[in-house]
């Protein structure tokens, strides 16, 4: 079985220095790092999937642990945990690529990167979670790709320590703040989200736009039950908005509202009235002429 697996590409996730040098790391830690990768490849991956034109991107390569030959999972010398990309191969390793370049990025920057490398947000911001685990531990994150039949030369490596997370937290400072900005979106629960960013700062929502763009919405304490019957519907939110170079964008509430309902006829109605000896139609005319219903 095991040599079957060796013919996979394999991600070798090691972490040294800190709480690894005693070759273990808190499983909490370490599981939440293994997962935040799984999640970052999962992500990139669907984005090539779709650019590949595959109708429904699942960003499902098969990654699986291995076990040595002595049958451990995480083998000696800090801690190291390969993975084998069991399906879906080619864009697997390309999602991994991606996902050790932007690492690389972060780590080799001299200042903050400029907004045309094209950073995945999403990534970065898996990142972060992963560099707040490193932070706590004083760890160093080694990622390596190995893939069958390649020499020791064309091994990928990449290695995310102290100038990365510096980098990282340049990136996450907030660019600019305005007051009194109003949105109109629907409100919904925030799953994807920092635990810590809720310490003292209230509760978290997401607020998706008609465009399709995302707002982190933070609400202060002790409104949660009204709140909570907002979600689901239409609002309209005003308070200070925070912007960044990768974060997606939030806004601090003041006040919160469910949007009124707009009757598009009346409105209509209102603003061709002054056309209709003009054109000698309604709405209705209209709209039937232009299906051509009448």
């Amino acid at each position: 079985m095991v040599d079957e697996l060796q013919e996979d590409p394999v991600l070798i996730v090691r972490l040294k220095k800190g709480l690894a040098e005693r070759n273990r790391v808190p499983l909490a830690d370490l599981i939440s790092v293994l997962d935040e990768l799984r999640l970052m490849i999962a992500e990139v991956g669907r984005r090539i999937q779709r650019l590949r034109g595959v109708v429904n991107p699942s960003g499902d390569f098969g990654l699986e642990i291995l076990a040595g030959e002595d049958h451990t999972v995480f083998q000696k010398g800090s801690v190291q945990a390969p993975i084998a990309v069991t399906m879906n191969s080619e864009i697997g390793v390309l999602a991994i690529q991606e996902v050790l370049n932007t690492m690389d990025a972060l780590e080799t920057e001299n200042g903050v990167p400029e907004p045309e490398r094209g950073m995945d947000r999403l990534v970065l911001r898996r990142i972060s979670r992963v560099a707040r685990i490193q932070r706590r531990d004083r760890m160093e994150l080694e990622l390596k790709i190995q893939r069958p039949g390649a020499g020791a030369d064309k091994i990928q490596k990449a290695t995310f320590g102290r100038a990365g997370m510096d980098t990282l937290r340049a990136l996450e400072v907030p660019t600019s703040r305005i007051e009194g900005v109003r949105i109109f979106g629907k409100l919904i629960q925030l799953t994807d989200h920092d635990v810590s960013e809720e310490i003292g700062k209230g509760f978290w929502g997401e607020l998706i736009r008609g465009d399709g763009h995302c707002w982190r919405v933070q609400f202060p304490s002790g409104e949660d039950a009204e709140i909570a019957k907002m979600f689901r519907q239409q609002v309209q939110i005003t308070g200070t908005a925070v912007y960044y170079r990768v974060a997606t964008p939030k806004i601090i509430v003041q006040k919160i509202e469910l949007d009124a309902e707009r009757d598009y006829e009346s409105a209509f109605d209102e603003m061709f009235g002054c056309y209709k000896n003009v054109l000698k139609s309604d709405l209705s005319t209209l709209i039937k002429q232009m299906r051509q219903e009448d």
